[in-house]
């Protein structure tokens, strides 16, 4: 019996890696960022924050993911950026429009 529960956690975290993996939605992504309102602070020119083009760089999903959710511990404390409560669905989307508009 253990084994099946083995199995099936491992199919479990198999699937959650492989949509991970999948990337999300750019179209989704820019809605998210539009009603956050992100692009008050990173628009060109902007003294608060770097653009959205700049933002995907060499930073990893990773850090995009901790830069969005715990921007004090990823960025520092200085940063006035708040952290957004977003599900792991809603990251991937942002972070696949940050990446479609960095690409421009």
């Amino acid at each position: 019996m253990k084994s099946k529960a083995m199995v099936f956690f491992l199919a479990l975290i198999g699937i959650a890696a492989f949509a991970w993996a999948q990337g999300g939605s750019a179209e989704k992504g820019k809605a998210l960022v539009e009603t956050k309102k992100c692009a008050l602070c990173h628009k060109e020119d902007s003294k608060l924050g770097k653009p959205m083009e700049m933002l995907v760089g060499t930073n990893t999903d990773a850090r995009l993911k901790e830069a969005i959710t715990n921007p004090k511990k990823a960025l520092g404390p200085e940063v006035k950026m708040p952290e957004y409560k977003l599900t792991d669905a809603e990251l991937q989307d942002v972070i696949a429009y940050l990446k479609s508009v960095g690409k421009k």
